[in-house]
C-alpha cells in the first residue's frame, strides 16, 4: 500500500471511529455507523483484485472482534452504549467499528505484518486508550482500573491474532517487510 493510501485509510478510519462512538454515545447508532461502513467499501475497492479473500478476511476478524467485545460485556469489562444486538452481543455502532477495523491489517497496519512483539506492544497500549476515550465520550462505562488493565492484556494477545488471521487468509506479497522507499 502506497505510504499516502495507507495515511488516508489511518485517518479516514480514526474518523469514522469518533463518529461511530459519538454516534453510539448520542443514540444514533446507525448515523455513526455510515463512516466506519464508507472505510470498509473503500477498502474493499482498493482491494478489488483480492476482494474474496479480502471480504473472507474482513468478516474473520470482525466476528473474532465481535466475540471479544461480547467476552469483555459477560465479563462485566465494559456495558456500551445503545441496544445489544439479541440481547448479548455489541450494539450495531461497535460492529461497524470492527467491519472498518478489520481493513486495515492488510490496509495501512500491513507494515506491521511479522512483528508480533509489536503487534502485542500496540494492542497492550492502544486497545485500552480506545475503551477509556470511548468512555470518556459517553459511549460506555467501564469499572477501572482494572478494566483498562484487562482490556490491555487481551489487546496484547487480540491484535497479533488479527493480524495473523488477515495474513493467513488474505496474504499479500511482501508483508512484514516494512515501509517501501522509492529509489
Amino acid at each position: 500500500m502506497q505510504a499516502f493510501q495507507a495515511l488516508f485509510q489511518f485517518l479516514a478510519f480514526d474518523a469514522a471511529w469518533a463518529s461511530a462512538v459519538a454516534g453510539g454515545a448520542a443514540g444514533w447508532p446507525w448515523i455513526g455507523a455510515i463512516p466506519a461502513l464508507a472505510v470498509l467499501a473503500l477498502h474493499l475497492f482498493v482491494s478489488r483484485a483480492v476482494i474474496g479473500a479480502e471480504l473472507c478476511a474482513v468478516l474473520a476478524i470482525a466476528l473474532f472482534g465481535i466475540l471479544l467485545e461480547t467476552g469483555f460485556m459477560a465479563a462485566g469489562l465494559v456495558t456500551f452504549a445503545g441496544t445489544p444486538v439479541l440481547g448479548v452481543l455489541p450494539p450495531v455502532w461497535v460492529w461497524a467499528l470492527w467491519l472498518g477495523f478489520a481493513s486495515l491489517p492488510n490496509g495501512s497496519l500491513g507494515w506491521l505484518m511479522g512483528r508480533p512483539g509489536l503487534q502485542a506492544l500496540l494492542g497492550l497500549v492502544f486497545g485500552p486508550l480506545a475503551y477509556w476515550t470511548g468512555a470518556k465520550m459517553g459511549a460506555a462505562d467501564m469499572p477501572p482500573p482494572v478494566s483498562l488493565a484487562l482490556i490491555g492484556l487481551a489487546w496484547a494477545l487480540a491484535f497479533p491474532a488479527i493480524m495473523g488471521l488477515a495474513q493467513a487468509i488474505s496474504p499479500r506479497p511482501g508483508a512484514g517487510a516494512g515501509p517501501r522507499i522509492k529509489q
